[in-house]
């Protein structure tokens, strides 16, 4: 019996995190990034799914305790990253949404988050964002629909 539980231990715990990324849009067609309080590095904000949240919930939860915006409506699916090394800390599998956000700009969750910040698409500081938000973010100004 030991072993049969063993074996379902390793399962269980070798699946990756199912988790959320968003292109928060305000009205002004900027788009808001947050400053990772571990790295140093802009990011988009988002995070892990939590047990029973639909992706909708997560999504709007998350938007509010890193950046204090409104979940306005999700625009579209940018994608679903899925590439083991996406995150450092673990594999994760993201859902990436577009959305429209409207509100005041806060920093939330201060544990996390250090700064969060409206930039035009010429100001975005690509090239140097954690994760794999780079990637999402190019994706995202191609208009492209990612499986990735």
């Amino acid at each position: 019996m030991w072993r049969y539980a063993q074996v379902f231990i390793k399962l269980l715990l070798r699946r990756p995190l199912s988790a959320v990324t968003l292109i928060p849009v305000l009205p002004s067609g900027s788009i808001v990034l947050v400053k990772r309080r571990d790295t140093g590095q802009w990011s988009l904000p988002g995070g892990l799914i939590d047990w029973g949240e639909t992706v909708t919930i997560t999504a709007a939860r998350e938007l509010r305790e890193e950046t204090g915006l409104q979940l306005i409506k999700i625009d579209r699916l940018l994608g679903v990253y899925s590439s083991p090394d996406r995150d450092p800390r673990m594999h994760s599998v993201t859902i990436s949404l577009v959305v429209q956000a409207a509100g005041n700009l806060l920093v939330g969750d201060r544990q996390e988050v250090s700064q969060v910040q409206a930039f035009t698409v010429e100001d975005l500081p690509l090239g140097s964002l954690s994760h794999d938000h780079d990637q999402q973010l190019r994706d995202y100004l191609q208009g492209e629909t990612i499986i990735a």
